[in-house]
């Protein structure tokens, strides 16, 4: 097919190329490689725990490559400046060693999020979860896992990537706001859409699973919610690869519990650890709780910790409140049926989701689904009212549902027998009181 070109087109390209400067003009040159060089990193550290000395001055500021064009009375011409690429303009949250952070990027003219090691967890362990982290999130190119632009070091040579903004808000701000009661929120998320929600986040880790990857971190404040229904997972910086029969490496670290308890004990176990367990305690799978490695079922387990939440609005473990409390809650007490949870703010859950969470939370993984794929499959199921019967009310919802798909295939018999239906029970009744 042929290009169609705008009649000033080639004149306006060609009057821009003259203004070039002649080192734009020519094929870019390309820099030799370096040299590799290999220290062991108790040298190339520096003593504060940043990134290695001899790294720190080379390409310590990304500056603006892009030139603009003005227009002066008639005349294009390019306009060049050299300023910071990316201008932070405020944090959007922390977790258990990083930040991210609000950044303007003026070459493209976006906001994009940045995420960057807190300046006081700097050590060569965490640089290294930082590198595993971006390493692993490069990987998942998926809806539901926010992509990374770009990896850089900033003024204090410090490592950070940036990453996608997305605007929304996290499942455990939705869920504070459902469980004070507010309106607009319920109206807003009934429980099929709440479904959705979750669905979509047991794509991204599925998608995970088949890359060999266990997030490890699965909670309300790492899922994001757009303004568009998106939903994305965040935070995979204590992901780790493994292979299907195989637990992660490295569930314990090098370096004394940075989560001690101190004041409010219940926020300690809703923050990701980085010392001798690896996750959120309250999220934690058993087996996870009490130090073996995570492995895929692991993940299946908080995420009906998070969909229990999710649907109930309350957390199956609120009534511990310290860590020891949370962590021997979580290898020894079941959660209560969700369906029987009361919620003065919103009916009972449905009684088939309520055992969906009851096999997902099972505090032995070969009693758990074996995979999120399987999750998944059971959810679709139950879209089209196929679910197991497990109590009379899945019984008589069951039944329901069955009439429902019947009259849906079967219009016509249904209204048939309804409109014969009528009139026989109404004579017959006649008949039975005429003496």
């Amino acid at each position: 097919m042929p290009v169609c070109h705008h009649p000033n087109e080639t004149a306006f390209d060609a009057t821009l190329a003259a203004q070039l400067p002649s080192s734009m003009q020519n094929t870019l040159d390309v820099e030799p490689v370096s040299t590799q060089k290999t220290l062991p990193l108790s040298e190339t550290q520096d003593p504060t725990g940043g990134v290695p000395s001899d790294m720190k001055t080379r390409d310590a500021a990304r500056l603006t490559i892009l030139p603009e064009v003005s227009a002066d009375e008639g005349e294009l011409r390019w306009v060049t400046t050299a300023r910071a690429r990316f201008q932070v303009n405020r944090q959007l949250g922390e977790g258990g060693a990083g930040e991210v952070l609000l950044a303007t990027d003026h070459d493209i003219g976006r906001q994009v999020a940045l995420k960057k090691i807190r300046t006081e967890m700097q050590s060569p362990e965490a640089l290294i979860r930082f590198i595993q982290e971006i390493r692993t999130v490069g990987r998942l190119e998926h809806p539901n896992i926010v992509p990374i632009h770009d990896v850089g070091r900033d003024e204090q040579g410090q490592y950070y990537f940036v990453m996608k903004y997305v605007r929304g808000e996290t499942l455990e701000d939705i869920i504070a706001r459902l469980r004070d009661g507010d309106p607009a929120t319920h109206a807003q998320w009934p429980f099929e859409r709440r479904v959705q929600v979750f669905r979509g986040l047991c794509e991204a880790v599925a998608f995970a699973h088949e890359s060999g990857i266990v997030h490890r971190d699965i909670k309300p404040a790492n899922v994001m919610v757009g303004p568009h229904g998106e939903v994305l997972l965040m935070d995979w910086g204590i992901a780790r690869q493994v292979r299907p029969d195989q637990g992660c490496p490295e569930d314990r670290i090098i370096g004394e519990d940075r989560d001690e308890i101190a004041g409010d004990a219940r926020a300690s176990w809703f923050r990701t650890r980085i010392g001798a367990l690896i996750g959120t305690p309250a999220y934690m799978a058993p087996e996870q709780a009490q130090g073996k490695s995570a492995e895929f079922r692991s993940d299946v387990y908080s995420l009906c910790v998070l969909f229990y939440e999710w649907l109930s609005l309350r957390h199956y473990l609120e009534d511990k409140s310290t860590l020891s409390e949370v962590l021997e809650g979580v290898i020894r007490d079941d959660a209560p049926l969700a369906s029987f949870v009361s919620q003065r703010h919103q009916p009972p859950v449905p009684p088939e989701l309520g055992w969906f969470l009851r096999k997902g939370m099972q505090k032995e993984p070969k009693d758990r689904y074996q995979s999120v794929q399987e999750m998944l499959d059971r959810l679709e199921l139950r879209s089209e009212g196929i679910f197991p019967i497990q109590c009379h009310l899945t019984f008589v919802k069951r039944l329901n549902m069955a009439f429902s798909r019947f009259s849906d295939r079967h219009p016509m018999f249904v209204t048939g027998v309804i409109f014969l239906g009528i009139p026989l029970a109404i004579g017959a009744t006649i008949w039975s009181v005429i003496p």
